[in-house]
């Protein structure tokens, strides 16, 4: 039996920055800052690894793999997740993995309203951005409960042109197809702003999916994604 990984002592929440205590770490002085402590990042590291939680891999095959068969060559066939109380989607065939959810490390002086900061995905740290932000999400309270169910979020990575996506999601419903024709015009009230990101939405049994335009979300990224 693999022994557990014992937690990190999270020193930045009772002595550091973060903390509320009028007590503060003597090497404030000199690192100014819990980020730039070797305390902080040895945390970080560990926690990165981490064994993965048992059956989340036979969880992630199982969402990748349940595609219904497909008779019609006009079907594109999409992943569906959950932002808030939302359902949209992206194309399955852009889709790189979809991991569980993790801490998300804030990066400073970062230029863009649409990064979170960075995570690390297969031993490789990535830039995480969010797409609740970007499409103007709000978060959900209401329908599934007083704060959101940790069970179900996940990261989602994707490919996107020649750009590595990673986006913290609230739930992912699994495969589903549609047809070109199915597509409904997004509703009205959707601002200028976000609209050219939406090819339309569709019917999928009970949930309205809004399917999500790939090209426009990367321009919309790529240009902001710089980070001095």
């Amino acid at each position: 039996m693999k022994k557990e990984t014992e937690k990190p002592d999270d020193c930045w929440n009772k002595i550091g920055v973060w903390a509320y205590s009028s007590i503060r770490c003597e090497r404030l002085q000199e690192v100014i800052h819990c980020r730039n402590c070797e305390v902080f990042v040895a945390a970080g590291k560990q926690i990165f690894e981490q064994e993965l939680p048992p059956g989340y891999q036979q969880e992630n095959r199982a969402i990748l793999a349940d595609v219904d068969t497909v008779t019609d060559q006009d079907c594109v066939s999409i992943i569906v997740f959950r932002l808030g109380a939302e359902y949209f989607s992206l194309p399955a065939n852009v889709f790189e993995t979809v991991t569980e959810s993790r801490p998300v490390h804030r990066l400073p002086h970062v230029n863009s309203p649409y990064v979170k900061g960075v995570v690390n995905v297969s031993g490789k740290v990535c830039l995480c951005h969010s797409l609740m932000t970007v499409l103007a999400v709000d978060a959900c309270c209401d329908e599934y409960g007083e704060k959101e169910p940790h069970a179900y979020k996940r990261l989602i990575v994707v490919n996107l042109g020649e750009g590595r996506y990673v986006f913290p999601v609230d739930a992912v419903k699994g495969m589903a197809s549609y047809q070109p024709e199915q597509l409904k015009p997004a509703p009205a009230t959707i601002d200028d702003e976000i609209r050219p990101l939406i090819l339309g939405t569709f019917q999928d049994k009970n949930d309205r999916v809004v399917v999500l335009n790939t090209d426009e979300l990367h321009r919309m990224l790529h240009t902001t994604r710089t980070i001095p």
